[in-house]
């Protein structure tokens, strides 16, 4: 099964308190496949102060959500660090990404 991989342009926090999403800004050319599985390369920092926000990945023009595979809850930022893969799965309706796997150093 061949993966296409995604290297992160930027990462950014939005928003403040519980309301504060930690974003994934992939190229604006990436436009996801419903169903698809993608790795998502995270070469840039993680902002400071991001432990508890959600996590969201975004093109410029559309974005969504990134859920944890076993709980169907948001994923929240603690877990990301510099040089980290994210395997994620894309679903269309409504539009949001579920976390399959995150690897180290990338």
């Amino acid at each position: 099964m061949y993966i296409q991989r995604i290297t992160a342009e930027s990462i950014a926090v939005t928003g403040t308190g519980n309301t504060a999403t930690t974003t994934i800004t992939v190229p604006s050319t990436f436009v996801p496949a419903d169903g698809a599985v993608y790795d998502i390369l995270l070469r840039t920092q993680v902002p400071e102060g991001t432990q508890r926000t959600i996590v969201a990945i975004t093109n410029g023009t559309d974005s969504g959500n990134i859920l944890q595979a076993r709980t169907g809850n948001y994923a929240r930022a603690s877990g990301l660090g510099w040089r980290q893969v994210l395997r994620v799965q894309y679903f269309a309706d409504p539009a949001h990404y579920v976390m399959l796997n995150i690897r180290g150093q990338c």
